[in-house]
């Protein structure tokens, strides 16, 4: 398999559509020789479709779709992200009720700032911590 594309609009292996030619051959040779994986696959392209879904409409539809190709053939590997779709429903469906606004940025800052937490366990300067953290997580434009 080639690496994935730094531009992720140009080349992924996560979903379906964004497969280049090559590797969507690939692909479906090795689906046509495990039902399982196939079926696997289905599913994960349905969760995906929630995501790229339009407006709650769409991720309902998706969400349907994963749903009854879920309870068609049940895979035990998905069992524990269904029990996962349904408790936080509401909180995934909100994406799409604040046009696509997430918290994603923060927790990327709060990780940054918690393994550089760990790097500087024992340093006596908070001056030095609070200049590496500012040069660690720069700010977002207004």
């Amino acid at each position: 398999m080639t690496p994935r594309s730094s531009d992720p609009a140009t080349s992924s292996y996560d979903r379906a559509d964004r497969l280049e030619p090559e590797a969507r051959t690939r692909l479906e040779a090795i689906l046509t020789t495990d039902p399982d994986l196939a079926h696997a696959w289905e599913l994960y392209q349905a969760l995906h479709r929630i995501y790229t879904a339009e407006d709650n409409e769409g991720a309902n539809q998706a969400l349907g779709e994963f749903l009854d190709a879920h309870y068609t053939k049940s895979l035990p590997e998905f069992e524990p992200l269904l029990d996962t779709l349904l408790a936080w429903g509401d909180e995934i469906f909100a994406f799409h009720d604040t046009d696509r606004a997430t918290n994603g940025r923060l927790e990327g800052t709060n990780n940054k700032l918690g393994v550089l937490k760990r790097i500087g366990y024992g340093f006596v300067s908070p001056t030095n911590f609070s200049h590496r953290a500012l040069l660690l997580t720069p700010a977002l434009p207004s």
